[in-house]
């Protein structure tokens, strides 16, 4: 039976998964009943998982039917990690205050199916109070052309891969009131791939805090264009907490262009001495690929880990370059040097408004 009917006469209707055979005891593996539940949602519907409730699934679950939602208060519990992803592959789905579990990993994977949340190639999703908890892969992942998506209010932890992934050419999206923690790579990556054809574009990242990576950086824009981050906070990220880069051979990314990152604060960076990356880093890894246009201002940077090469980096390999990166307003509290510049022109990167240590210095225009 349904729950209830809402909306009048719109004819927009409320399952859970026990309507469709789920016992949801945390005992039973769901999975296929969870399936034809999905699968048997109307546009307007919604799958509630009540409060209390764990339905296991051993198996890929797929949302296929366009303007519906998933919601609740309860948890599906992957038990199979080769294939404990749910995808979302249609438009318009909100997937709202559930908890997405991977109950034990062996190893770190890197297919769709191992994604823990996986949106691709539509438009309009959102994603709200959502708690990723534990992933083969990524937390969340949004690619494949994805756009006008929404990620708020978003708790990840404990990823093999990144926390929050945006890549494939995905575009026109916010990112906000993520907080990932204890992810085995970057907290929260903007990736643009050249096999994909296209960057990432017009992307927003906002109140975002990153804490205790296991490996990686804190938050990345590594190619993308037109790529806003505010308000971010990243404490005790294993590389880099803010890493701005292209990369090439085995990666080979675009270019990141227009990027606008204020109010970024950066706490006990780079904990894992076997990375040079310092607490911020600027990096410039193909010669037909520079980052251009990156503009920093309201850094925070202290506690960086001792014995780290720079507190702000900007950095290009040989043959690679970095174009028009300005610094405005940066505060850094730590044992290494303020700013290293290496491989790049000397007029790279003017900066304006630091202190270091306390003390204002003069700016280098």
């Amino acid at each position: 039976m349904t729950l209830s009917v809402t909306g009048g006469d719109t004819g927009a209707r409320r399952w859970t998964p026990m309507d469709f055979g789920a016992a949801g005891d945390g005992r039973t593996d769901d999975t296929s009943a969870l399936q034809r539940a999905l699968d048997a949602l109307r546009p307007g519907d919604t799958l509630v998982l009540p409060e209390g409730r764990t339905f296991l699934h051993s198996d890929v679950l797929t949302i296929r039917v366009p303007t519906t939602r998933l919601a609740g208060g309860g948890s599906l519990v992957a038990v199979e990690e080769a294939r404990s992803a749910v995808v979302v592959d249609a438009d318009d789905v909100i997937v709202d205050g559930v908890t997405l579990e991977m109950r034990s990993t062996s190893r770190r994977w890197d297919a769709f199916e191992q994604m823990k949340l996986r949106v691709a190639g539509h438009s309009g999703v959102v994603v709200r109070r959502v708690t990723i908890d534990g992933s083969a892969a990524a937390g969340i992942y949004v690619g494949t052309g994805a756009s006008g998506f929404r990620v708020e209010d978003v708790r990840v932890r404990d990823t093999r891969a990144d926390g929050l992934h945006v890549t494939g050419g995905a575009h026109d999206g916010v990112v906000q009131g993520v907080v990932a923690s204890e992810t085995g790579d970057d907290g929260v990556a903007v990736v643009s791939y050249l096999g994909d054809g296209v960057p990432v574009r017009r992307v927003r990242i906002e109140d975002v805090t990153v804490r205790d990576n296991t490996w990686g950086r804190g938050v990345s824009v590594v190619g993308g264009e037109d790529i806003t981050v505010v308000d971010g906070l990243v404490e005790r990220s294993s590389a880099a907490g803010l890493y701005v880069a292209s990369e090439g051979a085995p990666y080979d990314t675009f270019a990141p262009r227009r990027v606008d990152v204020s109010g970024f604060r950066v706490v006990a960076g780079n904990t894992d001495p076997s990375v040079g990356h310092g607490a911020v880093l600027v990096y410039g890894g193909r010669p037909d690929r520079p980052p251009s246009d990156v503009a920093i201002s309201g850094l925070m940077v202290r506690a960086t880990r001792d014995g780290a090469p720079w507190e702000v980096g900007v950095v290009a390999e040989p043959g690679a370059s970095v174009r028009d990166v300005t610094f405005t307003d940066v505060t850094v509290a730590g044992p290494g040097p303020a700013f290293v510049a290496a491989g790049v022109d000397p007029d790279c990167c003017p900066r304006i408004g630091w202190v270091v240590d306390g003390s204002a210095v003069p700016d280098a225009p």
